[in-house]
């Protein structure tokens, strides 16, 4: 019996075969890779031909210097407050005493942080040297040193490597300072005490204790349980701004209150985007662009914020609305520099207190193009409130002065001189590093003609017979 073969699918032909998918989505993988290749190196060729090359990269040098800025808030169990908005790179973790400190032994490529939380790539040790004189300075993001490239070109640095030069220059041309020992001779003792004063021989150690952010009352709290106990000689309060800044209602400034919910759904794309392309920012052209139109992300402000990355019109915002309000924020601000001489004065240690310099404070005619855009961004709200209330911060010191004399000074730094760079400014009240070495080399000037940090001369024996 003939039996036929049986029917199956390959019985007319070849086997088919299937279609291979891992091929096909290594070629789909391949293609964007090269895609995106090829609009890098088209970004970069269109950067170059139009000669923005090196502006480019400065913009994105400049961007990444104030990324690094930016604080990330931490609760008081050391985790990060949950909040889109909440994304620095400087740690600082709340604190029932202080609001918020920085938080301990960070380093990044543009500040370090060593073990006592100050700006500083050594440890301080709680007992102090014998020879060594510390200063301690102060303050909010401008004192910090706010967008300066390394530690080394902050105002306290520049200003520790000042006052060196000035004890070799005492030691190498001590002729041209008032001798220890004042001459007998009538004549000659009048003529010694024509010329200044030598300053106090030691190890000049100046600390950089200064927080983003701070107003005095951060400030008193941080003086009387962080600083005192490293035994200071002097300190140097740089602030006002945040002062007038805050409203009277608060203290201290404190961790931000952080909306939880971006205003629109698209942002957790862009804002996943961004955390994915954040280690290449700074090597692709394609990546920043992308960064600055497409993915960008709009953040709600939070409800009690600080004034770093603020706009002129966000900040004309947090001016006080009537002159009570401006006095109350004045008295507060007097009062906690007054406390802050009374802590100062029962460890022997000397003060001055300087009113930070504000763009608005400084010439129109001495404005650079970059700095004029600054203020034109500011408003002319902006610039009428400030340059009518700052003032009155600068009095408050002044005060102070007259009340403690003998362990007080207050130097303005709201009105910049001439010889302050062009440009000063990177914003309202950020400086440039030229400019935070003019604050130093002013700064070691105050301490130079203060008597506490002087050698007084002494009468001969014979003279005193």
């Amino acid at each position: 019996m003939f039996r036929s073969k049986p029917r199956g699918p390959y019985m007319f032909g070849k086997r088919k075969q299937k279609p291979r998918r891992n091929l096909t989505w290594l070629w789909l993988l391949v293609s964007i890779i090269l895609s995106l290749l090829v609009l890098e190196l088209l970004t970069r060729i269109y950067v170059d031909l139009t000669g923005n090359r090196e502006e480019f990269a400065q913009a994105i040098t400049e961007q990444d210097i104030t990324d690094s800025y930016q604080l990330k808030f931490l609760d008081q169990k050391g985790t990060p407050l949950e909040s889109p908005a909440n994304t620095g790179t400087m740690l600082a973790q709340q604190s029932l005493s202080v609001g918020y400190q920085l938080v301990k032994n960070q380093d990044n490529p543009h500040w370090q942080i060593n073990e006592q939380g100050f700006r500083d790539r050594d440890a301080l040790p709680i007992a102090k040297p014998n020879n060594e004189i510390r200063i301690f300075i102060l303050g909010g993001s401008t004192a910090f040193g706010y967008g300066a490239s390394n530690n080394e070109t902050a105002i306290a640095e520049q200003l520790e490597i000042r006052l060196q030069q000035r004890l070799k220059q005492q030691k190498q041309n001590p002729q041209l300072y008032k001798p220890d020992v004042l001459p007998e001779d009538e004549e000659a003792r009048a003529e010694a005490l024509k010329k200044p004063s030598k300053l106090k021989s030691g190890n000049y150690r100046v600390i950089n204790a200064a927080v983003p952010g701070y107003a005095s009352g951060n400030q008193l709290a941080q003086l009387a349980l962080q600083v005192l106990p490293y035994k200071p000689d002097m300190i140097i309060v740089l602030d006002g701004y945040e002062d007038l800044m805050l409203s009277s209602e608060e203290t201290a400034a404190q961790v931000p209150q952080f909306r939880e919910e971006f205003p629109k759904k698209s942002n957790y794309i862009k804002a996943s985007a961004n955390k994915l392309l954040k280690p290449i920012e700074d090597k692709s052209y394609l990546v920043n662009i992308l960064q600055d139109t497409v993915l960008q992300v709009e953040i709600p402000d939070s409800k009690t914020d600080l004034l770093l990355n603020k706009n002129g019109q966000q900040l004309a915002l947090f001016f006080p609305g009537a002159p009570e309000e401006l006095q109350r924020r004045v008295d507060r601000y007097f009062q906690n520099h007054k406390q802050m001489v009374t802590l100062a004065n029962g460890t022997g240690a000397a003060v001055i207190f300087v009113t930070q310099p504000e763009i608005t404070g400084r010439k129109p005619s001495k404005l650079t193009p970059t700095e004029g855009e600054i203020t034109t961004q500011l408003g002319r709200t902006y610039i009428k409130k400030v340059k009518a209330n700052y003032p009155r911060f600068v009095g408050a010191n002044n005060y102070l002065v007259r009340l403690f004399p003998k362990n007080v000074k207050s130097l303005n730094l709201y009105n910049l001189s001439d010889q302050y760079p062009a440009p000063s400014f990177i914003d309202a009240i950020h400086l440039t590093e030229p400019a935070n070495e003019m604050v130093a080399e002013q700064l070691y000037y105050a301490i130079a003609s203060f008597s506490k940090m002087q050698v007084i001369p002494r009468q001969s024996e014979k003279a005193q017979q």
